[in-house]
């Protein structure tokens, strides 16, 4: 019944037309940038952030070299955002959790979904310190967005 709940509630907010997503491009070529930039990922893959945090990495690369002081944030609310736990194993895993401090060194929070990772069994304590658990992932881009964030989701290329 939670999980139907929470899906429910993502499907709700994620059709809301605050959610609309952005292209990393036009906010390129705008004149002003918004407040910052939320970067929403959201796969079934436990190990989509090997190939989700290079991309976030490169685009925040790209939005900083043309507005230096815009704000970057990530939220990660499917399965990937079980890559981050503690105790992760494995090549992949390694620079997952290599590429997540590397956002945390360098200012950006990286979020994951509470209340999905509690519907699967799995407790905040399971996340390191770098990460953020948010009470709910698009909670958490809800405020972003009320900040003048824009989003962006990001797809697997």
């Amino acid at each position: 019944m939670r999980q139907m709940l929470s899906s429910l509630f993502a499907l709700f907010f994620l059709a809301s037309p605050a959610f609309a997503n952005t292209d990393v491009d036009a906010l390129l070529t705008s004149n002003a940038p918004p407040v910052g930039v939320v970067f929403e990922v959201v796969q079934g893959d436990t190990l989509a952030l090997s190939w989700a945090l290079p991309q976030i990495r490169a685009q925040t690369a790209r939005l900083k070299a043309r507005f230096p002081t815009i704000k970057i944030a990530v939220v990660t609310h499917g399965n990937e955002q079980f890559s981050l736990m503690q105790g992760q194993s494995g090549a992949k895993a390694q620079q997952i959790q290599k590429l997540a401090q590397k956002f945390q060194a360098s200012g950006v929070p990286l979020h994951v979904c509470g209340g999905y990772a509690q519907t699967q069994g799995v407790s905040a304590q399971a996340f390191p310190d770098y990460v953020d658990v948010a009470a709910s992932g698009p909670g958490q881009i809800g405020a972003y967005r009320a900040q003048g964030y824009a989003l962006v989701i990001v797809e697997k290329p």
